[in-house]
C-alpha cells in the first residue's frame, strides 16, 4: 500500500524539501563546491528541468560544461530563459562559450531584445556585447536606441554602434552615421565609410549637403565616401562636378575619382571638361577616361 500512495508521496516530498536545505547550507558555506555542482547562486527558473539544468551549468567552472548548455540553450531555443542567458553575457569569461550564448540568445530574440536594449546603459563592455548581440538579431525597431551610442564617449562603444545600425540598414539612421563624417583617426574614419557606404543611394542626399559644407574634413570624407560608392552615387553626378573647384585638392581628386567611378556620360564629359583644373593626379584620370574612350587626347587634357 505504499507505492503510489499517500505516503510515499509525502516521504518523497520531504526528500526534496530535505535536499534543497542541504544545497542551499553548502552554497552558504562553501559558495566555490556550490559552483562545481551547479547549485550557486538561485537561477530564475523555467519550469522545464532540461532548461533548468543548462542554466544551471552556465555557472559551472568547466568551460566546456558551459559551452554543452550554452548549446543545449540554444537549441531548445526556450524565451523564459532570455532573463538567464543574457545575463551571462555580461559575465562570462569565455570569448568561445560567449560567442555560443550570443548564438543562443539570438534564438529567443523576441524575449531577449528588450533587456539587450536596457544593457545598452550599462558600463562599457556591456554596451558593447549587447550591441553586438543586437547586430545579429537586426531588429529595425532597435535602431533608435542604438542611434544616441553612435555619438558615445567610449570610441569602441561608439564604433559598434555605427558599425550596427550599418548592418540594421535603416536608412532613417543615415543622419546619424553621417553627423560624424570628418571625425577621428584614419581607422575610425575608414570605418565609417565602410558603414555609410552600405546603405546605397540612401546615403548620398546627406553626402551631398556635407559635401557643400565649410568644413573641411567633412567635405573630404563626404568624398570620399561617394567614390566608395560607386554607381550608387549617380545622383551626385552634379554636385562632384562642383566639388572639381574644391579649394581643397583631396577633395577634387576623390570627386574626380568618384565621377570616373560612375562611368557615365554625364559624369565622363564632366571630368573631361574645362572644370577639372590643373591638378596632375586629376589629369590622369582624364587621361584614362579618353583613352578608353577612343577620342584623341585634347591638348589641355594631356598637358
Amino acid at each position: 500500500g505504499y507505492a503510489g500512495g499517500s505516503a510515499e508521496s509525502a516521504t518523497l516530498g520531504w526528500l526534496r524539501d530535505s535536499q534543497a536545505k542541504i544545497l542551499a547550507a553548502i552554497a552558504q558555506r562553501w559558495p566555490e563546491f556550490a559552483a562545481v555542482a551547479g547549485h550557486g547562486e538561485p537561477i530564475e527558473t523555467t519550469g522545464d528541468p532540461r532548461v533548468d539544468d543548462a542554466l544551471r551549468a552556465l555557472r559551472n567552472p568547466d568551460r566546456d560544461v558551459r559551452q554543452r548548455a550554452a548549446v543545449d540553450l540554444g537549441t531548445v531555443a526556450a524565451p523564459a530563459a532570455a532573463t538567464e542567458l543574457v545575463a551571462r553575457l555580461w559575465t562570462e569569461p569565455d570569448f568561445f562559450v560567449r560567442d555560443t550564448l550570443t548564438w543562443a540568445v539570438t534564438r529567443v530574440a523576441d524575449a531577449a531584445t528588450p533587456l539587450l536594449q536596457d544593457a545598452l546603459t550599462g558600463a562599457a563592455a556591456t554596451r558593447t556585447q549587447a550591441l553586438h548581440v543586437l547586430s545579429k538579431i537586426k531588429d529595425p525597431a532597435t535602431a533608435a536606441a542604438v542611434v544616441p551610442l553612435a555619438a558615445d564617449d567610449d570610441p569602441a562603444v561608439a564604433a559598434k554602434a555605427r558599425w550596427v545600425l550599418a548592418r540594421i540598414g535603416d536608412p532613417r539612421t543615415v543622419p546619424a552615421l553621417a553627423a560624424h563624417l570628418g571625425t577621428g583617426d584614419a581607422t575610425v574614419r575608414n570605418a565609417l565609410t565602410r558603414d555609410l557606404a552600405s546603405f546605397g543611394r540612401a546615403a548620398v542626399p546627406c553626402l551631398v549637403a556635407a559635401l557643400a559644407g565649410d568644413d573641411v574634413p567633412v567635405r573630404r570624407h563626404a568624398a570620399e565616401v561617394l567614390c566608395r560608392l560607386g554607381a550608387a552615387a549617380d545622383s551626385a553626378t552634379g554636385a562632384l562636378g562642383e566639388a572639381l573647384q574644391d579649394a581643397d585638392d583631396q577633395v577634387r581628386l576623390s570627386a574626380a575619382m568618384a565621377l570616373y567611378g560612375l562611368d557615365t556620360a554625364e559624369a565622363l564629359a564632366i571630368l573631361t571638361g574645362d572644370a577639372v583644373g590643373d591638378d596632375p593626379r586629376i589629369r590622369a584620370i582624364v587621361r584614362r577616361v579618353m583613352a578608353g574612350s577612343g577620342s584623341g587626347v585634347e591638348s589641355g587634357a594631356d598637358s
